[in-house]
């Protein structure tokens, strides 16, 4: 049996750049192929890990490979992932995994007919640190969980060149929360459970483009409710903290610490080394190699998508409480 899976990848720049490290750093994938519409992508992707470059998406999809890396904007992943679905190639698609859930659906049919893994690359859910905190939650050390609160930003936005496609509201639906919040509330359903209802407000405070730019969302989920704030023109930062009876876990840029009842001051907790881009591609790999069950699948990612769909439609009608049930049926 191989050690590792062959795999093609599209969306070499960008994102992409850091996707190609982490093949590099993981042990279960190899790159075997890639296409581009760009030299310059090519180029570099060539010189940190060469491998075979197709002149189009289609010959890549003919060859020898038992997956696909779409890392491209999200409104391209129907028409690259329907495309692969047809060749029988697996696919692991970038976050989130479709703009609406009538998209998602069509990805998810073409997947199961051709009986091949649709895989989402929600890599937060993966990290160490989330699994630390699922962790502490499962085993009690909270006590009864009560809420979580996570808090994501960087400023990009200020800088996107006038034809960024994340500008584009048809192209990237509430921005900070398609493209950031997602991370999170993914990560929060692998240990609260299945979300059941949305709210959310979203704002255009910089006005910057026709796209918002402040998204704040809660998610009741089974067990606890949580809120998700996101934002494209505040300073990076990123915090994640989960409030029970009997202790508080934040994960911050500091890692995970933990403060227990009757202590006075928060307490560092042991995580083990790494980043959730190599632990999901690992995973990926996996799956291909031994048909292990994958945990993002297309089935998890549609239910993040319709956690976007339905706070774009809470913010539309004055905030109003969708329930997940409206936008999945």
């Amino acid at each position: 049996m191989a050690d590792k899976a062959r795999v093609g990848m599209i969306g070499l720049k960008g994102y992409g750049n850091i996707v190609r490290k982490g093949l590099q750093a993981c042990d279960k994938l190899e790159l075997a192929a890639v296409w581009s519409r760009s030299p310059e992508s090519i180029e570099r992707s060539q010189r940190e890990l060469p491998s075979k470059v197709c002149d189009s998406y289609e010959d890549l999809l003919k060859e020898d490979i038992a997956g696909v890396l779409i890392i491209n904007p999200n409104y391209l992943h129907v028409e690259y992932g329907l495309l692969a679905a047809e060749a029988g190639k697996s696919i692991l698609v970038e976050k989130p995994m479709t703009n609406t859930v009538a998209e998602g659906k069509r990805l998810i049919d073409a997947f199961k007919k051709n009986n091949v893994l649709l895989g989402v690359k929600h890599l937060q859910r993966f990290h160490p640190h989330n699994r630390k905190l699922r962790e502490l939650v499962e085993n009690g050390d909270l006590g009864e969980v009560l809420s979580l609160e996570s808090y994501t930003s960087h400023s990009s936005s200020k800088g996107f060149p006038p034809d960024r496609w994340k500008r584009d509201p048809k192209l990237c639906p509430a921005a900070p929360l398609t493209q950031l919040a997602v991370h999170y509330i993914d990560s929060a359903m692998s240990f609260l459970g299945k979300p059941q209802w949305v709210q959310s407000h979203h704002d255009n405070v910089l006005k910057l483009s026709e796209n918002v730019d402040c998204t704040v969302t809660t998610i009741g989920y089974e067990k606890c409710v949580a809120t998700f704030h996101a934002h494209y023109v505040v300073p990076s930062y990123s915090r994640t903290a989960v409030y029970g009876t009997e202790g508080v876990a934040v994960w911050d840029a500091e890692g995970i610490k933990l403060k227990r009842e009757g202590e006075r001051q928060f307490t560092a907790v042991e995580t083990e080394e790494g980043d959730g881009l190599t632990h999901i591609l690992d995973a990926y790999g996996d799956s291909l190699l031994n048909g292990t069950p994958f945990e993002t699948d297309g089935d998890e990612g549609l239910i993040v998508v319709a956690c976007a769909e339905a706070a774009i439609k809470s913010s539309a009608e004055d905030g109003r409480k969708v329930q997940l049930s409206e936008v999945l049926s």
